[in-house]
């Protein structure tokens, strides 16, 4: 789940790298090269990949919503959505218990990470109680997904 350490740093956002990333169609990682694409071209970019992923049986509606909600929400600047769960969960009608489920079930099913922002590599497996970081929801594969589109 995490990008090699040896490569340079060009951006404040670590997952962001200079060169192409190690398994770069399994990995949340992105290209430098990819970040200076237009703002249409990345959209265009994370929606292709919220459409591939619609038609997976292993994805509750709710799991799906939230992905959409994620999609929508994606900035550009950082290669990530920062909104908080609470959010994500107003903006598609659901709890932020049931938000909570569906953020593990996508990062169980390897289509988003969750990353910690700041010096250390730091991505997480699940997202705790009360312990509150500055958090990204990476899309996995988007750097792939834009170099080939």
């Amino acid at each position: 789940m995490a990008c090699p350490l040896k490569r340079r740093r060009m951006n404040k956002f670590w997952w962001i790298e200079v060169g192409v990333p190690e398994d770069e169609r399994n990995s949340a990682c992105v290209r430098q090269s990819l970040v200076n694409r237009s703002y249409g071209e990345i959209k265009k970019g994370v929606w292709r990949l919220y459409r591939r992923r619609t038609d997976r049986l292993d994805l509750t509606a709710s799991d799906k919503m939230l992905l959409w909600a994620m999609s929508e929400r994606f900035r550009v600047e950082s290669m990530s959505c920062t909104d908080a769960v609470g959010y994500l969960s107003k903006m598609i009608g659901v709890s932020r218990k049931t938000a909570g489920k569906s953020i593990q079930r996508l990062v169980d099913a390897e289509i988003i990470w969750i990353v910690e922002e700041g010096e250390d590599r730091r991505a997480r497996r699940r997202l705790e109680a009360r312990k509150y970081f500055r958090k990204h929801f990476l899309l996995v594969g988007l750097s792939y997904e834009l170099g080939e589109g």
